[in-house]
């Protein structure tokens, strides 16, 4: 097998691995339940095995036709490992709503010719998207703002 097809099989066969773990952890781990009544096991088992599925999918579209690879953009990398660490610090400092909004902001650094305005729009909707479903809605346990 070339290189070049070992390298776009990287994600797809990633993503497999990660589905079958779910999806088989949850198996052996946690009940499952009924139809009627799903137990804990059910939406890691659902959730992995459709991530498995879609990851045959891209395994198979990428050896029937692969694409072209292209170079990282350092920018994008920096990007995402920004927003994703900002998530990772701030939420125990500020709480989950500013935390999430710095990493959308942060995130979005990595799309060429993403204004300012926009950046600051979209990383307050999500936040406020993250506050009406996961502390509204589902009323899980998060600090939406931590108060020095």
């Amino acid at each position: 097998m070339r290189r070049t097809t070992m390298i776009i099989l990287t994600g797809p066969l990633i993503m497999l691995v990660a589905g079958l773990g779910f999806a088989i952890g949850a198996v052996v781990t946690l009940d499952l339940g009924s139809f009627r009544r799903m137990g804990p096991g059910a939406f890691p088992l659902l959730v992995g095995g459709i991530l498995a599925l879609l990851a045959l999918i891209g395994v198979f579209q990428s050896l029937r036709a692969p694409l072209d690879t292209e170079k990282a953009d350092p920018i994008a990398v920096l990007g995402v490992f920004a927003g994703v660490s900002a998530f990772a610090f701030l939420t125990p400092l500020l709480g989950v709503l500013p935390a999430t909004a710095v990493a959308v902001f942060a995130t979005g650094s990595a799309i060429p010719n993403f204004r300012w305005p926009l950046r600051l729009a979209l990383a307050g909707a999500v936040a406020l998207g993250v506050w009406l479903i996961f502390v509204q809605g589902l009323g899980m346990p998060f600090v939406p703002i931590r108060w020095p």
